[in-house]
């Protein structure tokens, strides 16, 4: 990957992370306080919805991945159920166990999945795509 792909593939990265972080935290914030959801329901679901869009924005845009996708969406639904399963026990822990505000829960959410996720997905999700270091990032023709 050339120097200057890098810090555009960086930026896209978080681009779609955020919007999927921003996604999952509107989401969860809508479904506590006007459905009336409780958090540990809210929160998954949140998750799944959000997710939907980190794929496709990581797929296409981060990753500028064309081609047929079996294996990089096998291991995508991978790491979203794990996403999804500590959405889930997050706020049961921060907020059941210890009994600390939503927003906390939500937060703990916010930075530690996308953590992980990063490294995740770089490595081990879209990986396999060829690194041309003539083509910029999201063409692969």
């Amino acid at each position: 990957m050339s120097g200057r792909a890098l810090p555009i593939r960086l930026a896209r990265m978080f681009l779609v992370g955020g919007i999927a972080t921003l996604l999952y935290a509107c989401l969860s914030l809508v479904g506590t306080t006007v459905v009336g959801l409780p958090l540990p329901l809210a929160s998954p679901l949140s998750y799944a919805l959000a997710s939907l869009w980190s794929y496709a924005g990581h797929r296409w845009l981060t990753f500028g991945d064309r081609r047929p996708a079996p294996r990089a969406a096998l291991r995508f639904s991978l790491l979203t159920m794990a996403g999804y399963g500590a959405a889930a026990a997050i706020p049961a822990i921060v907020g059941g166990i210890f009994e600390g505000p939503s927003w906390l829960s939500i937060l703990a959410v916010c930075t530690g999945i996308p953590a992980g996720n990063y490294v995740i997905l770089s490595r081990h999700v879209f990986s396999e795509m060829p690194q041309d270091p003539r083509q910029p990032v999201g063409h692969t023709g």
